[in-house]
């Protein structure tokens, strides 16, 4: 799942990056870390990611497809005003979610074209055409709970 961190550029030697997960900062949980390198942004993000996503699974309160990474708002939200940069990260939830197992299904070559098209647009966030049918499939059986 793609996550948008919010980083804070430390002003001298002596301060660490500060990282923010916005997607994963509500009422109940925070998610924040730190890196002393840059190099070490996506390791130090991505464990403090995993470890949130498992505490608010044992809590109960929440699932995976409760999780929405709103990319665009963040950057503008006053609560968020510290960050100076923006990126987007991709981190593997498989664990939280079961195994990955192959399949084979038919669809009209029509929506193929369709669903590449999404997944090769310049703003996607898909990493392939599973994940996006995996996205379609978490969304359309959430609508019917």
């Amino acid at each position: 799942m793609f996550f948008t961190l919010g980083i804070e550029t430390p002003t001298d030697g002596n301060t660490a990056y500060g990282i923010v997960v916005p997607a994963l900062c509500n009422d109940k949980y925070g998610c924040y870390s730190a890196a002393d390198k840059e190099s070490d942004i996506p390791a130090m993000a991505t464990e403090a990611i995993l470890l949130t996503i498992q505490d608010m699974i044992e809590s109960g309160d929440y699932d995976i497809k409760s999780i929405h990474n709103d990319h665009i708002s963040y950057k503008s939200n006053d609560e968020y005003a510290h960050c100076d940069t923006w990126v987007i990260i991709d981190v593997d939830l498989s664990t939280f979610t079961g195994k990955q197992k192959r399949i084979n299904i038919t669809l009209p070559d029509i929506l193929i074209n369709r669903i590449d098209n999404a997944v090769k647009a310049p703003n996607s966030f898909y990493k392939d055409r599973s994940n996006f049918l995996a996205e379609a499939a978490i969304n359309e059986l959430s609508l019917h709970k």
